[in-house]
């Protein structure tokens, strides 16, 4: 049987049209699943703002006097060398970022008096002696002690770090902190990286262990050495490294 042009016209128009419906379909479904790639990204923890404790404009003190002569001891210490400003009536983030933030390595063993693992049991932010700084002190548990002396398994530390919330009379909340620095989060595992503030424990940096693996709590191209890694080869690195670097 003969097939007419006419036939073979419209069996190549219904196969293009049929190619081009695919074609389209396809880019379209493509497209929209990388717009949901890009909006699903997960923050890096120095970006999730969620983690600053808040701090009250008029904060009670405590009623307990020696829990309120260390609070204001702490509060006098960061009157030195406040980097912030007094926030305009529109400010809703004050940041700052001090040179050489992060001018130590990857594992900053011989800079930090204490390296430790630990857990993050409460925080709480304040003010200031002069309102000019906020800083955060984070109860930690410990779990493990790799590096400092007088320090115990099950001990709680106090460890602080510049930065959080300060929430006016007014309801406004304003955020201070020191750009490429993260919070560590209540509940989370790190391991820390410590300087002693007399009795207290100043953060360099840190690692947080979660379901991802290793993750860096700060903001530096060197701290990326360690993305994703399992967390009994990081604890594994960092002993080896430890015991290379402290004199036994």
């Amino acid at each position: 049987m003969r097939i007419s042009k006419s036939t073979y016209f419209l069996f190549g128009v219904t196969v293009t049209i049929m190619t081009l419906s695919v074609t389209v379909f396809t880019g379209g479904e493509n497209s929209n699943s990388a717009q949901q790639n890009r909006s699903s990204r997960t923050p890096s923890l120095y970006e999730k703002r969620e983690r600053y404790p808040i701090a009250e404009a008029n904060e009670v003190e405590p009623s307990d006097l020696l829990k309120k002569a260390k609070l204001k001891k702490q509060k006098q210490r960061y009157d030195k060398d406040a980097p912030f400003t007094r926030p305009g009536p529109q400010d809703e983030e004050l940041a700052f970022r001090p040179e050489a933030q992060f001018d130590f390595p990857a594992l900053p063993i011989a800079k930090s008096d204490v390296i430790l693992v630990g857990q993050v049991l409460q925080a709480q932010a304040h003010r200031s002696e002069n309102k000019l700084n906020v800083f955060s002190n984070f109860d930690v548990r410990i779990d493990e002690v790799l590096k400092g002396s007088n320090l115990s398994v099950g001990r709680i530390v106090t460890v602080q770090r510049i930065g959080g919330f300060v929430k006016y009379e007014d309801g406004r909340k304003v955020l201070f902190r020191l750009s490429g620095n993260g919070m560590p989060a209540v509940g989370a595992r790190y391991a820390f990286f410590l300087t002693a503030v007399d009795e207290d424990y100043s953060l360099l940096t840190a690692y947080e262990f979660g379901a991802d693996g290793v993750m860096p709590l700060d903001n530096s191209r060197q701290f990326e050495t360690y993305q994703g890694q399992t967390e009994s080869v990081f604890l594994k690195i960092l002993h080896d490294s430890i015991a290379q670097t402290v004199p036994r």
